[in-house]
C-alpha cells in the first residue's frame, strides 16, 4: 500500500513542475498569434498558471519547509493549431489530477489552492476548445 501523503506531495511537486512550464509555453503560444481574442485567452491562461505555480509553491512550503526546485521543461508545438490542442489536452489533464489530489488531502489549508486551480484548468480548457472552433 503507498504512503497517501507522499503521494500527495509527489503530485504536488509535479503540479508545480506542469504550472511553470504551462505558464512559458503560453507567453509562447499567445505571440504565434495576431488574433486579439485568441491573445486575451492565452494570456488569461498564463497569468492563471503563474498564479498557480505561486500557490502551490507555497503550499509545499507549508507541508515541507522548503520551496520545490526543479529543472524547467519546454513544452514543445509544431504550430499554433498543435499547441492549442496540446493546451487543452494538458488542462483537462491537469483539472484531473487536481480532483484526484482533492481526495487525498494532508490537511485543510491545501483544499483552497486545489479548488482554484482545477476550475480554473477546465476554464481554460472551454477558451482553447474556442480558438479551434474558430480556427475551423
Amino acid at each position: 500500500m503507498y504512503n497517501q501523503p507522499n503521494k500527495f506531495l509527489n503530485m504536488l511537486q509535479v503540479a508545480i513542475e506542469n504550472e511553470w512550464n504551462a505558464n512559458d509555453f503560453y507567453k509562447r503560444l499567445g505571440e504565434d498569434t495576431s488574433n486579439r481574442m485568441f491573445k486575451d485567452y492565452i494570456k488569461h491562461a498564463e497569468d492563471d498558471e503563474l498564479e498557480h505555480y505561486k500557490m502551490f509553491q507555497r503550499l509545499h512550503y507549508q507541508l515541507t519547509g522548503q520551496y520545490h526546485r526543479f529543472k524547467p521543461e519546454k513544452v514543445m508545438y509544431q504550430s499554433f493549431e498543435d499547441g492549442v490542442k496540446k493546451a487543452q489536452k494538458d488542462e483537462f489533464e491537469a483539472a484531473e489530477m487536481y480532483r484526484e489530489m482533492l481526495f487525498m488531502l494532508p490537511n485543510q489549508m491545501a483544499y483552497q489552492p486545489l479548488f482554484i486551480a482545477m476550475t480554473d484548468e477546465m476554464e481554460h480548457a472551454t477558451r482553447f476548445g474556442t480558438i479551434l472552433g474558430r480556427l475551423k
